[in-house]
This record gives C-alpha cells, structure tokens and sequence, in this order.
C-alpha cells in the first residue's frame, strides 16, 4: 500500500483538506493518507521548512509526501517534484522543499500544467504515476534551476577586542502545542559560538543560566518538587534551540503567552569572558 503524507496549510476547518483527499483517493484508491500536519501558518516558510525537514525524513524509502503549501500554481509557481533520499517529494516551486532538503542531495523535476489549480491536481497526477512505476524523468523535465528561500540566522555580535562571539540574538520561528518556543539557533553552531563558556539566557526579566538535556531534567534530584511554570532551555530531538515552561499547556499558559514569546521574538545569550 503505497503511502502519501499531506502536509498543508488549508487548517481543519475548510472544506480544501476533505476535497483533497477525496480527490487523492479517487484517483489513487490503494493511497494510504497519513496526516503530518494541516496548521502550518499561512504564508510562514521557515516554519514549514521546520515541519518538513525533521519529520518527513522519517517515513520509510519509497514514500509520496505531498506539499500542500502555498499551494496555488501558476507560472511564476510551477509544480515540481523533488526525489531525495528515495523519497519524493511534490509541492510548488517556491523554495520551501529544497530548502527543507538543503543538507541532503536531490534531484528536481518540473511537472507539466495546463492551468492554476488550488487543489494539486498535476501533483496527485505524478503521484499516481510514480505509483504505476513511471521513473521521475517520464513525469517531468528535469532541472538545475530551483527556488530556495534564504532563512533568517541568529544575530551574533563579537567581543570588542578578540575574535569570539560575545552574544547570540536568536528568533522565535515555531511555538508547539504546547507553547514551547523553538528558535533559529541550531545546537553546533551554539557550541562552536560557545567555545565551553559560561552562559546566561536573558528573556526579559527573566535569566536561566543552564540548559537541561531533557523535559524530565527540570525535576530536582532531590525532594522537591518543581513547580508548574517554572523555565527551562535545551536544544530539542531535532538539534534547535527551545524554551520551555515545566508543564505547560494552552490552558495553563506556555511559553508563548507567558513570557510573550511569540513568532519573531527574541532573547540574548550572553556568553562570559
């Protein structure tokens, strides 16, 4: 049973996601549809180029993962089909999926269309034929010339006579379900900046002065219990920078609320000596 994923923006609420899948199923009836996530924001690459980079690279060899992203073609927007890693990869040509794929070696496609189509019509359409076992190359032409977006990086500053970095201003590009702030700040470019220093973490009025490997970090070795709300940082399973409030969630406030780390905020990290 051949598997599709479907990763979009349409929400939960719109008809766009059921129509989409009834089309996929109509024309691809053995189709097994997994749901990665349909509340990407709207308009926000970075944060879908996080959502793909480090889940789909999870599914086995093989797989079909439709990109249902900003997804009106037109000229200017042309489907493409994109084969990593013995995956394939089917969205629009607008620098998401290759800049998704940046550290991996791929090979791009563009798919033929005879008119703009909201509903990925002439992607289902090379998906159904590579699950016929057409090759990537009698379903598009293929090309060297592909969109990538260039992603924001922490701004960083230098010691004012020396050479290492004396502050790290990372952004907030993705809150999770539960109000965790994940930052543009990966964990070997932190290390290399860091150079085994000393640190503090300075979020309005608020410092931590440590990272924790782990959620489970945050409770004391000792007796006590850590209180709700208490803030942590670490670097989560995907190697970006996150903070985090000890068992937050959308009820009790996370993150996000609390401390007003929403998309595009920042905080510094200061390193010592």
């Amino acid at each position: 049973m051949p598997i599709i994923t479907l990763t979009t923006d349409f929400g939960m609420r719109d008809p766009d996601l059921g129509f989409l899948k009834g089309q996929i199923l109509n024309q691809i009836p053995q189709a097994k549809l997994i749901d990665v996530s349909h509340r990407v924001s709207a308009f926000s690459p970075q944060e879908a180029i996080y959502i793909i980079e480090n889940s789909l690279k999870a599914f086995p060899k093989g797989s079909i993962h439709l990109i249902g992203i900003d997804s009106e073609t037109n000229v200017r927007q042309v489907p493409v089909l994109i084969v990593s890693n013995d995956r394939y990869y089917l969205g629009n040509d607008h620098g998401i999926i290759p800049t998704a794929l940046a550290n991996s070696e791929m090979t791009c496609y563009r798919l033929p269309f005879d008119k703009p189509d909201h509903f990925l019509q002439p992607h289902i359409q090379a998906a159904k034929q590579l699950i016929q076992g057409k090759i990537p190359s009698e379903i598009g032409h293929q090309t060297s010339e592909f969109n990538t977006i260039l992603l924001s990086k922490p701004l960083i500053r230098h010691q004012e006579h020396g050479r290492k970095v004396s502050l790290i201003v990372p952004k907030v590009i993705y809150t999770d379900h539960y109000g965790n702030a994940i930052f543009n700040l990966k964990k070997e470019d932190f290390e290399t900046w860091q150079d085994g220093r000393p640190f503090k973490i300075k979020i309005g009025h608020y410092e931590i002065n440590q990272l924790v490997n782990y959620y489970s970090d945050a409770l004391p070795s000792d007796k006590n219990i850590t209180a709700d709300g208490h803030i942590f940082a670490r670097f989560n399973q995907f190697g970006y920078f996150e903070i985090f409030m000890y068992k937050s969630n959308q009820v009790s406030g996370g993150a996000n609320t609390l401390l007003g780390l929403q998309k595009n905020k920042t905080v510094h990290i200061i390193f010592e000596s």
